[in-house]
């Protein structure tokens, strides 16, 4: 994957974090679903990113 790739994988993965607190913030979704997604986020970042990276040339 390519630098510029990665870049934009990271900002949509921060987007999404965000979304979800603000999401729960207000009540829209329920603890479960916010852990849940904050659970993945955390997996992809910890463990696909950095694959991802080392794929790029």
């Amino acid at each position: 994957m390519k630098p510029k790739d990665l870049k934009i994988v990271g900002i949509v993965a921060i987007i999404i974090v965000v979304l979800n607190i603000f999401l729960f913030a207000f009540t829209v979704i329920s603890s479960a679903i916010f852990w849940s997604v904050i659970v993945v986020a955390a997996v992809f970042v910890y463990f696909v990113l950095p694959k991802l990276k080392e794929k790029s040339p």
